[in-house]
């Protein structure tokens, strides 16, 4: 009873004025499509297909030699993950948001654990926050070029998915739902803070419906369907970041409340009231850190880091020490960058508003640089989606005898990179206009708003602009 109640005064804030649908376009409607989400099987097969086609990744990975460049080794592992799944993920979440998330066999075997043995503990308090994942993020591309060498060492990109599928497990056995997904996942995060952007949503049709059933089935389960796993609550959901699309709550609502509806593109950087320090640091890191990463294939550019680092290097005829100082050094660029990003937004909001409230103000404005995060990783991830797309044409071509084969052009490459940047760069633009204009009591604080907003994005285009027109070679 006490469950029904809480989640009943819970719910009070977020039905003032509801009064029925909310008339939204629901793909739910369309009737194969409702069958096939509701079905108690789906899910669980999609899961454990995929979770098949993790095995022979990780198997081909410890199979092949460490280092593709040099030993011929086997690039399976490395371009499915790298090639192809990473690329697609990226170039799918503004359609699709996180549904990945439904499909993850990580997850799934953290759910798989739970449902033989858990002690169900409540994650702490103190870390329901994001800068685990951010940290890990940071970690796994900071050491991918010397230390771990993901995109180019097949064993170690089997180690990462084992590592984290571990993890799932000890997450699932000790913790309730899967807190995995919700604050450790690295991949979720990023999916996350894109899924603001994506094209679709999932929501309650209608909050007084929600209101007046005093029982929550989606919060605490029901015979149709589990509770939900991260914890969200339709009734107040209003943006998708949390949300992995499992659709436990369109199976078990008994009032079939819940919607899957089209929209436009960033509707909940827009409306979304809910901001966090975390993800306002990660907007700024990953972005920076992406427009790196396209430097380092840049000649020009990474001899200036080489020999930088090379110049600070204590012993120069000890190959070991080189490895591991470059490693070191990369660690430190990352954070700093990462840092100084987020700091010089925070300098130039702090400038322009006098120091009034400035925390507040960083944390608000920065989501405005969402657009601009996805167009840089996009580019950075576009030679890689082409390479993985080749292969697979031509592995498919030697099964019927046929040689099939595929170049990039990289001058068409770099086209493509500029105009996504150019495209992240109005993109913010505009999601600053609306969200000062949203945020703004008057307008001399919302001209103020634009020009925080229209510096900083300034310096990423002017950074990402000069790295894609360095030469590639």
């Amino acid at each position: 009873m006490g469950t029904k109640i809480d989640m009943k005064d819970k719910a009070n804030s977020a039905t003032s004025g509801d009064n029925g649908k909310d008339g939204k376009y629901d793909l739910l409607d369309i009737y194969f499509f409702k069958n096939l989400v509701k079905n108690r099987y789906f899910k669980p097969i999609i899961n454990f297909l995929l979770f098949i086609f993790l095995l022979v990744v990780i198997y081909f990975g410890l199979s092949s030699e460490p280092d593709l460049r040099f030993h011929g080794g086997i690039p399976f592992a490395t371009t499915m993950i790298w090639d192809l799944w990473h690329p697609l993920l990226a170039f799918t979440v503004i359609i699709v948001g996180r549904l990945w998330c439904f499909a993850c066999p990580i997850g799934a075997v953290g759910e798989w654990t739970q449902s033989i043995f858990s002690l169900n503990r409540k994650y702490p308090e103190k870390y329901r926050n994001f800068w685990i994942a951010v940290i890990l993020f940071l970690v796994i591309f900071a050491g991918e070029r010397h230390l771990f060498q993901f995109t180019r060492n097949p064993p170690n990109t089997a180690y990462l998915l084992l590592v984290f599928t571990v993890l799932a497990i000890i997450m699932g056995a000790v913790y309730e739902k899967r807190s995995f997904c919700r604050y450790i996942c690295p991949i979720g995060l990023v999916l996350g803070v894109f899924s603001m952007l994506s094209a679709i949503e999932l929501r309650c049709k209608s909050k007084k419906t929600c209101h007046d059933h005093d029982i929550k089935e989606c919060v605490i389960g029901s015979g149709s369907g589990k509770a939900c796993p991260v914890g969200e609550f339709p009734q107040t959901m209003e943006r998708n970041n949390q949300c992995i699309m499992c659709m436990e709550c369109v199976k078990s609502c008994s009032k079939g409340n819940i919607r899957i509806s089209p929209r436009i593109p960033g509707t909940d950087i827009i409306h979304s009231k809910k901001v966090h320090l975390d993800e306002a640091y990660f907007i700024h890191g990953l972005l920076i850190i992406f427009l790196f990463v396209m430097g380092m294939e840049r000649l020009q550019f990474r001899n200036v880091i080489i020999n930088f680092v090379k110049s600070t290097l204590p012993v120069d005829s000890l190959v070991f020490l080189d490895l591991y100082w470059r490693n070191m050094w990369a660690l430190i660029i990352f954070t700093l960058i990462t840092l100084g990003a987020a700091g010089l937004m925070y300098i130039l909001t702090k400038a322009v508003f006098s120091g009034r409230n400035t925390k507040q103000k960083f944390i608000e404005l920065s989501y405005a640089f969402i657009p601009l995060g996805l167009s840089v990783y996009l580019a950075e991830n576009t030679f890689r989606l082409l390479k993985g797309l080749f292969f697979i044409v031509e592995s498919i071509g030697n099964l019927f005898g046929r040689i099939w084969e595929f170049s990039p052009d990289f001058d068409a490459i770099n086209l493509m990179q500029l105009l996504l940047l150019s495209a992240g760069f109005i993109g913010t633009l505009w999601a600053g206009y609306l969200i000062s204009r949203r945020n703004s009591q008057e307008e001399n604080e919302f001209q103020q708003n634009m020009i925080a907003i229209g510096c900083m994005a300034v310096v990423y285009f002017a950074i990402g602009f000069n790295i894609l027109t360095l030469p590639i070679i």
